[in-house]
């Protein structure tokens, strides 16, 4: 199983595990992961002189943080959000293989209590 956790307010993304979907290198659910994370990396390293992101890839663990000036965290969040989206339905459609958690913002945590 992938495990990934989303943490909107620090602009972090991790995914850990394989999917389990098929064949190891021939994995279907493995591959859209790879997809929605390899796009993640992309965009942002395109805007790297104002998101500075920090990317670490490894078989079975990929992580992206940014740390956006003031200018730019719009568009990194909106990255951010649209990549999560895909993911998030990738989780509801295949639940045995990918568990996606969004960590709760600060301020919604206190909006709720």
């Amino acid at each position: 199983m992938t495990r990934i956790v989303y943490d909107p307010a620090q602009l972090r993304l991790e995914m850990e595990g394989h999917a389990g979907a098929g064949v190891y290198g021939q994995d279907p659910v493995c591959a859209a992961l790879s997809m929605l994370g390899m796009t993640l990396e992309k965009r942002v390293s395109e805007l790297a002189e104002s998101c500075f992101p920090t990317l670490s890839r490894a078989p079975g663990r990929f992580l992206v943080v940014c740390r956006p000036e003031a200018g730019a965290e719009a568009q990194c969040r909106e990255i951010f959000e649209t990549v999560a989206a895909g993911l998030a339905l990738l989780s509801e459609e295949k639940p045995e293989h990918v568990s996606f958690r969004r960590e709760e913002d600060e301020d919604e945590e206190e909006c709720q209590t």
